[in-house]
């Protein structure tokens, strides 16, 4: 932990800073993978509702299957944010926010790295690691905020031997606000109280002392957060759902995100356990490899066997990992050029710690970026949802009266209730807590083709259904004579019930 009393430059930027600037410039490229995900729509539709409504949903107001059944939006804050951003200045500015919070989480890896005490040479190397492992999961949703306030989470942890003054008030602050953004805000409670125990081990075995690793005020922070959660609509309810949401639901398992990593044909997500694995294990073979304690080995061993049962918290692994396996990465590195490099970079990497103008700066460049990039000719075009072109949605507009009841997927549900809203609902879409197992299973089954599938297609009374081409239901649809295919692409087949 840096403990520094050198007052910060106010005006000088970290090399970080420029790295906030290119991810936003990269913005101009391209925004479409920002919006492929198909939660992306179902969010923007929600937000759509609560802006109208002036009300949180408590009912399902998306489905015609669920329709008016109790729904806990425990993301409604990030659906509102974004619901205002869409009104003042289209998806074009919700892209704008999206890529300034995903920049400011590698601003903040870049700085918690670099006041640690690390060389500028190593933290751009990590946090080349984390920009590629955090790309992984970068869409318009929520989860942005859980890696934005996680990455703050550790570096409020790393930074100080206590917690600052004004943490007691940010932090608790930041807890509230996730809350109700997305239930990441309980990783980050299970890596403070990770730590927390890790550093009571470490302090009875007599690692450290009480002076270099205090337990009470970070106890009492850590609670203070956790008092913090309450705060949302359904107070401890909350904490409950989430619980069950993290232990429970067998059928999350079967989304590409929750997958292991492939370590077959290996996956960013893949790579990159096998990169910090990599760097521990050898860094262990140096002679004067860090010591790591207890308070650094317990959460990044939980985090790792979460990473390994789901690609998607390889993510948050990443974060965890960020200061002891740069620390690692450091002595790996070290050699008989690197005392020569680190040298002549010591001027400048002292600078670099004392460089206080990160946060204006990056607020200036991102409101001013936004407002270029809201005016480009591209961000007028942006679509959301890869899974159905303009075409097909010029067929559905064409025959409304075909399309009460609609058998859709996960993959096109989201995008279907965006781009055909208003009264466009769908039968069943990503929302597996709010389906639940026996409901999302039922679905498999039926456009698997499996045992039983006629029963449970003939019980949705469906009048249509549009349905991705590599489903098997596609090939006994055709077995249906009152059933027929009306159009396809290379992304979509529809069908429609025809009736005497």
């Amino acid at each position: 932990m840096l403990e520094s009393s050198t007052k910060p430059i106010w005006w000088l930027p970290t090399f970080g800073f420029f790295l906030f600037l290119s991810i936003e410039l990269w913005m101009f490229c391209g925004v479409d993978r920002l919006f492929e995900d198909p939660g992306v729509g179902r969010h923007l539709r929600t937000a759509e509702v609560i802006l109208e409504t002036g009300k949180i949903p408590h009912a399902d107001p998306l489905s015609f299957t669920h329709a008016g059944e109790p729904w806990m939006d425990f993301e409604w804050a990030f659906e509102t944010t974004i619901g205002e951003l869409y009104r003042v200045g289209g998806l074009a500015l919700v892209a704008a926010f999206c890529y300034a919070v995903f920049a400011a989480t590698l601003l903040g890896i870049y700085r918690t790295l670099l006041q640690t005490g690390l060389s500028v040479t190593v933290v751009l190397l990590y946090t080349g690691v984390a920009f590629l492992t955090l790309h992984l999961h970068f869409a318009a949703r929520p989860v942005l905020f859980t890696y934005l306030f996680m990455a703050l989470v550790v570096e409020v942890w790393f930074r100080r031997t206590q917690p600052e003054a004004r943490d007691w008030v940010i932090l608790p602050l930041v807890f509230v606000a996730w809350a109700n953004l997305h239930a990441g805000w309980a990783a980050a409670l299970v890596f403070l109280i990770g730590s927390l125990f890790g550093r009571l081990l470490d302090r009875i075995f007599k690692r450290v002392d009480g002076e270099a690793a205090p337990l009470i005020p970070w106890i009492g922070l850590t609670l203070l957060c956790l008092l913090a959660t309450w705060f949302n609509p359904w107070g401890w309810g909350l904490h409950q759902h989430v619980f069950l949401l993290a232990t429970t639901y067998k059928s999350f398992a079967l989304w590409n995100e929750y997958a292991p990593p492939n370590f077959v044909e290996p996956s960013m997500s893949a790579i990159t356990v096998l990169f910090l694995l990599g760097v521990i294990f050898f860094t262990r073979l140096r002679r004067h490899a860090p010591q790591w304690r207890w308070e650094m080995i317990l959460p990044l061993f939980f985090f790792l066997h979460e990473g390994l049962k789901a690609q998607r918290h390889v993510l948050l692994l990443a974060e965890v990992a960020a200061v002891p396996v740069a620390r690692d990465l450091e002595v790996l590195l070290h050699g008989t050029w690197w005392p020569w490099l680190r040298e002549r970079l010591k001027d400048f990497q002292d600078r670099q710690r004392l460089a206080g103008g990160d946060a204006w700066l990056a607020l200036i460049a991102a409101l001013a970026i936004a407002a270029v990039f809201v005016r480009a000719p591209g961000a007028q075009e942006i679509q959301v949802g890869k899974s159905i072109t303009p075409k097909l949605l010029t067929f559905l507009r064409q025959h409304p009266d075909r399309f009460h009841r609609p058998l859709t997927t996960t993959w096109n549900a989201g995008p279907l209730v965006w781009n055909m809203r208003p009264d466009f609902r769908v039968s069943f879409d990503d929302r597996g807590d709010f389906y639940g197992d026996k409901t999302v299973f039922s679905y498999v089954d039926l456009y698997t083709g499996a045992s039983g599938w006629r029963d449970t297609f003939e019980k949705g009374h469906y009048d249509s259904a549009i349905l991705d081409p590599y489903l098997q239901l596609n090939q006994l649809l055709h077995f249906l004579p009152e059933w027929k295919e009306v159009y396809r692409d290379d992304k979509t087949v529809v069908y429609w019930k025809d009736t005497p």
